[in-house]
């Protein structure tokens, strides 16, 4: 995962500065999450120590199903973090976000020249629908529990024990795709073999690989926590709602660099957040990365829950300007007309909806590829004077005509 902070210097371009304490901790936290799913799976299939369940966010289906399990639990932990920490969880403890920054530092590392040209200047691409698009996923993701409830088969049960980590993955109940998959493969017929758990592991790491490399490459880093993930939705609701969560604090006078906005990787307009919000960051979109505490030159942010220190020297340009865009973020609204970009989400849903046959994950792949598709040949048939027309980007460095259309087409 790629450690090392951006910043600026006087021509706007960026400079590698030394990886910092704090990303050091986060990235050991990511890390260490991944190494207990590795404990967690060794103890129920190899050591026979089935302890506990599957600690995952099918706990939310699952708690709204009154099943209070070892994932339900999670869940309820999360939740309770929120009013405290905020979206801590997702920039420290989410196993995909991990694959995810990953992802982005290998494609950094690979110089795959579709990906830098939005990775550069940290373009950071987006629907106008990005939350009715989570909303209506996660409404997807509760649909089976929606229609539990209207059928009155509920279960009210206490098992720390269910479900088994290999719920919902591939290789569970040795098939490769879910029970009721229109096609399947049997795994382990004649007793476990290498080949059974290689399958379903590449099955599982192509999951990953699309939901993680495939979206950031076309939509930039962080793409499935920004446009997709359908749990925000559930997270939201708890932030900024007590007076004892830790937030982005200025604690010094900022001097308007912008170092910290252009290096969100959630498209948040720190600097201007800071100077509008009394010094505090209050994007729902902030997942504690804090990147933009580390690309401060002058240690003006850290993440606090007493009151900021007061702006003694006002910026004249944010008087002037108080955003960049009516959205009050650094996102770039893909150039498609609003009807196209609202056809493209349903598509997705649909396109999800099919995939998810084979497994619940499949539900993701066939929402980004459907996603992606859709979108890329709408493009395509657009003009390019119209693209460039519509292109809305929000960092000051980077005015509307430096943007070329080839920029927000990775292919």
């Amino acid at each position: 995962m790629d450690v090392v902070n951006n910043k600026c210097n006087k021509n706007g371009s960026s400079i590698k500065s030394p990886r910092s304490k704090l990303q050091m901790w986060r990235i050991s936290s990511l890390i260490t999450v991944h190494v207990y799913i590795l404990f967690h799976f060794l103890c129920w299939y190899v050591f026979n120590m089935k302890i506990w369940g599957k600690t995952a966010m099918m706990g939310v289906p699952s708690l709204l199903a009154l099943h209070l399990n070892a994932a339900a639990i999670m869940v309820i932990i999360i939740i309770l973090s929120v009013p405290f920490y905020g979206r801590a969880f997702c920039g420290w403890a989410c196993h995909l976000r991990g694959a995810i920054e990953f992802s982005d530092w290998v494609m950094r590392k690979l110089k795959l020249s579709g990906y830098e040209k939005i990775a550069r200047k940290n373009i950071l691409l987006n629907t106008r629908f990005r939350w009715l698009f989570r909303s209506i996923l996660f409404s997807v993701l509760l649909l089976p529990v929606s229609l539990y409830w209207i059928k009155l088969k509920h279960n009210i049960y206490f098992n720390i024990q269910t479900p088994s980590p290999l719920a919902d993955l591939p290789g569970y109940d040795n098939l490769l795709f879910s029970a009721n998959a229109p096609f399947n493969m049997s795994l382990a017929v004649n007793g476990f073999t290498l080949l059974a758990f290689v399958i379903p592991f590449l099955v599982a790491i192509f999951i990953v690989f699309t939901m993680s490399f495939v979206f950031n490459y076309f939509y930039g880093q962080g793409a499935f926590c920004r446009i997709l993930c359908p749990y925000t939705v559930m997270l939201v609701p708890f932030m900024n709602r007590t007076p004892w969560q830790k937030k982005i604090t200025r604690i010094a006078d900022c001097t308007g660099c912008r170092a910290c906005s252009k290096n969100c990787p959630q498209g948040i307009d720190v600097s201007r957040e800071i100077y509008h919000y009394k010094g505090k960051v209050i994007n729902n979109e902030c997942i504690k990365c804090y990147h933009c505490i580390d690309a401060c030159s002058y240690g003006v942010l850290k993440d606090l829950r007493q009151g900021a220190s007061p702006q003694l020297k006002p910026l004249k340009e944010y008087e002037r300007t108080p955003w960049l865009s009516s959205n009050k973020h650094l996102q770039v609204i893909e150039p498609l007309d609003t009807v196209t970009d609202f056809v493209s989400i349903f598509f997705a849903i649909v396109c999800g909806s099919i995939t998810s046959r084979l497994g619940g994950f499949w539900f993701y792949v066939g929402c980004i590829g459907g996603f992606i598709a859709f979108r890329k040949i709408a493009c395509f048939f657009l003009p390019k004077s119209n693209l460039e027309k519509k292109v809305k980007h929000c960092h000051k460095s980077e005015p509307l005509h430096s943007l070329k259309t080839e920029d927000f087409d990775p292919l």
